[in-house]
């Protein structure tokens, strides 16, 4: 995996941890990531565990999981964990370089054929639509703002802090942009926004001012 993504991105700075205590201390001490890239099998444990141990104690982290385990029950727990996207290491050396650029480079959410259901994740013609466009849904800025930290796996309880705003008004603002765009549940908006080839914007250090 490290050959793979020196060979697409080789400008990029990678550090291996065989564990989820390692990568905890990397995290703690060797300065800001811009993606954690997390094994659903490591030394010291299996499963989503380590998922929610990292949206714990690094909720600003964006992490994408990567799994030999990508059957759909598996990619939407680790979505409802609140990861940015799903690698499947069964993807075709081609397509796991595709989904390294997707993620890395276009910041968009990248999910498997089990769960995108075989549609393309990047739409020809360019990099991904922006979340900006959803304005012509009735989306206010700050809705759309809202959005972005929602794909990027924060709670309601972290973007209030980020926008220094009321958890009870974050949560009408993702009420009311699940119902602009027909999604049940968090899950179901990643999915929907994978499909329709949306990019993920980056985390910010500020926060511009918006009306509520």
């Amino acid at each position: 995996m490290q050959l793979l993504i020196a060979e697409v991105m080789p400008q990029l700075r990678v550090q291996l941890a065989g564990s989820l205590a390692e990568t905890l201390q990397a995290l703690q001490t060797a300065g800001r990531f811009d993606l954690v890239l997390l094994d659903l099998t490591l030394s010291d444990v299996h499963g989503l565990a380590g998922l929610h141990k990292l949206r714990e104690d690094f909720p600003y982290v964006p992490v994408v999981i990567l799994s030999a385990q990508d059957d759909r029950d598996t990619v939407l727990a680790a979505l409802d964990g609140g990861a940015m996207g799903f690698i499947s290491k069964a993807a075709a050396p081609a397509e796991l370089k595709d989904a390294l650029l997707h993620v890395l480079v276009e910041h968009r959410i990248h999910l498997p054929q089990s769960v995108s259901g075989g549609m393309a994740a990047l739409p020809e013609g360019g990099g991904g639509r922006a979340l900006a466009e959803l304005s012509a849904l009735g989306l206010t800025e700050r809705q759309i703002e809202v959005l972005g930290y929602v794909v990027q796996g924060l709670r309601n309880k972290e973007i209030a802090r980020l926008l220094d705003r009321s958890e009870v008004v974050v949560k009408k603002h993702v009420t009311a942009t699940l119902q602009a765009l027909g999604a049940p549940n968090r899950t179901k908006l990643l999915v929907l926004l994978s499909q329709r080839g949306y990019r993920v914007p980056s985390m910010r250090a500020g926060v511009a001012p918006a009306d509520d």
